[in-house]
């Protein structure tokens, strides 16, 4: 009798940690359209707004009952630019792969509906032969989660680091901020 009562125990603590871990710790899917913009130094060069998107796994920490945590992602994401010269467009796609590192406040309206903001750096690495290889930036977002799973939000990534150089065939090369705003969704097991 007193086996299959420790055993019950040792079950109870078991299934009441995986409960507590599944609430601290979540992993999952992201992905969403990009909509970017360039801002150049030169000022004979334009830029129009590009879309995108971008895709990837993410993962989300929670500090239970303070309503803080944390997220990050690893997402490939898939911008174009398109540069305007004296009338003539240019344009050129490019792929980065994105990691986005976010300090959160969530805070619940409902048992199954909560809101939450947040903030962080993004590490951006071109994998296009056509810009300087890294840069930085800092994101602002917020949204809605629905019953821990569902994740719908918005960002914007501020560029924080030098400039990137960018190279189109029939232009030289000129420096460029790229500032990028997100429609996010997500989807944690």
């Amino acid at each position: 009798m007193k086996k299959i009562l420790l055993s019950l125990v040792a079950v109870l603590f078991a299934a009441s940690m995986s409960a507590q871990t599944e609430k601290l710790f979540n992993w999952g899917v992201e992905g969403g359209m990009n909509f970017n913009s360039l801002s150049f130094k030169s000022s004979d060069l334009e830029s129009s707004n590009r879309a995108g998107f971008f895709i990837g796994p993410k993962v989300k920490v929670n500090v239970p009952l303070l309503g803080f945590g944390a997220d990050a992602a690893l997402l490939y994401s898939m911008n174009s630019a398109n540069v305007q010269k004296g009338g003539t467009p240019h344009t050129q796609r490019l792929s980065y792969l994105e990691i986005p590192v976010n300090l959160r406040y969530t805070f619940g309206i409902l048992k199954v509906l909560s809101i939450y903001l947040a903030t962080g750096p993004q590490y951006n690495y071109c994998m296009s032969a056509a810009t300087s290889r890294s840069t930085w930036g800092w994101n602002l977002g917020g949204g809605v989660e629905i019953a821990n799973h569902l994740q719908v939000g918005v960002s914007y990534t501020f560029p924080v680091s030098n400039s990137s150089e960018f190279s189109f065939p029939g232009l030289e090369d000129f420096l460029a901020k790229q500032k990028t705003a997100k429609v996010r969704l997500a989807y944690f097991f």
